[in-house]
């Protein structure tokens, strides 16, 4: 960690971009007006890993699954390749050049808005068509990422396949789970993530589950018929290559309204976090109505959610699916 925040000399950004450089990300505590429980002595906490410099939590597993190419290899690299339209890749085109890799191309499927593809090229994004399945099991053999895997099998090419690399967990093992270690010691009681590749669950869940007995990890998906870009559907969650299921104590179907009505409101307070982490604190605030009806709630709980992303590349889908309210 740069104590002052100073990063000086031709390596400034590398070293910017390296995690965990400016420090852990802060965790904040939610007012009553946030969480109705908090006179019940229950506390919700979230972990802003959105604040990392790439202002995405997938920043940390593509630096981690990028440093872990051997030099020998990584010079022969020209050309990366991912099945992803978000944050994974979004990191991927930026971190690959300072590892000296000139070309990033996703694959992504026609359904991809036109505002996120365009953020994409803007960060020098090549991009590519995939008509298969939006969730193809991450071991079949049609779909994006069965393509990301041919064309990084081509000489000069690479898929680092972020739903098997074991960078994934290993950087929010050693980030995030170390960090919120360190901030709260064994003092949390419910950890909740949303599920993408599983890579947040397994990695902060793990980690903490083996210093905290008795910890309980919610993964939040998304409920079948709603659509929030980031997370896995329920049922594409059971097609994930990383076994999250292993980790998870309980995984909850979201819709999509609460997932953006919980995030607006956070948006609102100041908090700047997308719909995935919308979804977290929805699930958790029903799970602790039912704890409350069951006269289950204890005080003195802690609860963390692991904030993912901005608001900023679903400004469009907000009104599309608030409309009443935006």
């Amino acid at each position: 960690m740069n104590r002052k925040n100073i990063f000086r000399g031709d390596k400034a950004i590398f070293n910017y971009l390296v995690p965990g450089s400016t420090g852990p990300t802060p965790a904040i505590e939610l007012p009553a007006r946030l969480n109705p429980y908090l006179k019940n002595g229950i506390h919700i906490y979230l972990k802003l890993a959105q604040s990392v410099p790439l202002a995405n939590i997938k920043s940390l597993p593509a630096w981690y699954m990028l440093s872990a190419i051997p030099k020998k290899e990584l010079r022969k690299i020209k050309h990366l390749v991912e099945y992803s339209s978000g944050n994974t890749v979004m990191s991927l085109a930026v971190l690959s050049r300072h590892f000296g890799i000139p070309n990033m191309h996703a694959i992504i499927t026609p359904d991809v808005p036109k505002n996120k593809q365009n953020l994409l090229r803007l960060l020098g994004t090549d991009l590519i068509i995939s008509h298969g399945p939006p969730s193809p099991d991450v071991h079949g053999t049609i779909g994006g990422i069965w393509d990301a895997k041919q064309m990084g099998k081509k000489r000069g090419w690479k898929n680092l396949n972020q739903y098997i690399n074991p960078g994934n967990p290993k950087a929010s093992s050693e980030i995030i789970g170390r960090e919120l270690w360190r901030q709260f010691g064994n003092k949390i009681n419910i950890l909740c993530a949303s599920l993408g590749t599983g890579g947040t669950v397994i990695g902060s869940g793990s980690y903490l589950k083996n210093k905290i007995p008795g910890l309980s990890i919610v993964a939040t998906s998304i409920k079948r018929g709603s659509e929030i870009p980031g997370p896995r559907g329920e049922d594409a969650v059971k097609k994930l290559g990383l076994p999250w299921e292993k980790i998870a104590d309980l995984e909850l179907p979201i819709a999509a309204r609460p997932a953006f009505m919980m995030s607006l409101k956070l948006i609102r307070e100041g908090v700047f976090v997308g719909p995935s982490t919308g979804m977290q604190l929805a699930g958790i605030l029903q799970i602790l109505k039912k704890m409350k009806a069951n006269k289950k709630l204890k005080k003195n709980t802690n609860v963390v959610l692991i904030a993912c992303d901005t608001m900023f590349p679903y400004i469009e889908d907000y009104f599309a699916v608030l409309p009443d309210i935006l």
